[in-house]
């Protein structure tokens, strides 16, 4: 996202509808991917980093998107199904995933932030909504990406035995929240 446009792909079989989204997308200087149904948007997504070029600044295989806005009911291949494989690929998993979608009911909604979606959104969907949810994203992506770049400089910076500690202190933070989850589990079950 650095020195260029933030990169949103957005997945609805309904054209009018994605057409919309990208107009209001792309007037908040955003670079706009679309397709037309899960597969098509997996089909990018795979070409984008399995065609990338060491090297290569300019085009699709240049970047994957910073965000995935999807509807759930598509035919071909659905929005669960996409989540589940971008989910499950070490390459993609990594990209903040929001539902936009008309199953808007309180299971439909519990079933889809279950599922792990970063967000989920109900149509018909105001615009100022859908740009705060996209910002409030890519903000949060910002700031872990820069928290994790900090870490790896400073671990860099560490002596040998600074990150013996460090490893040290890391897995004493896990265990004490595997331990306070299992307390948590064990009292309200």
């Amino acid at each position: 996202m650095e020195n260029s446009k933030p990169i949103i792909m957005i997945v609805d079989d309904q054209p009018d509808l994605v057409e919309g989204i990208k107009i209001v997308l792309e007037e908040e200087n955003y670079e706009v991917w679309t397709a037309l149904n899960g597969q098509l948007a997996l089909n990018q997504l795979e070409a984008a980093f399995t065609k990338r070029k060491p090297g290569e600044t300019s085009g699709r295989g240049r970047l994957l998107p910073d965000l995935i806005l999807a509807d759930i009911m598509m035919p071909i291949m659905d929005g669960y199904e996409l989540h589940e494989r971008v989910r499950g690929n070490p390459y993609l998993n990594h990209i903040p995933f929001i539902f936009l979608t008309a199953k808007g009911a309180a299971n439909d909604i519990r079933q889809g932030k279950a599922l792990g979606a970063d967000d989920y959104l109900t149509k018909p969907c105001m615009p100022d909504d859908l740009l705060a949810t996209v910002q409030g994203k890519l903000k949060r992506t910002r700031q872990q990406r820069a928290i994790r770049e900090q870490f790896m400089e400073d671990l860099d910076k560490m002596p040998a035995a600074g990150i013996i500690v460090m490893i040290s202190l890391i897995g004493t933070i896990i265990v004490i929240i595997i331990a306070t989850v299992i307390i948590t589990m064990a009292l309200t079950g």
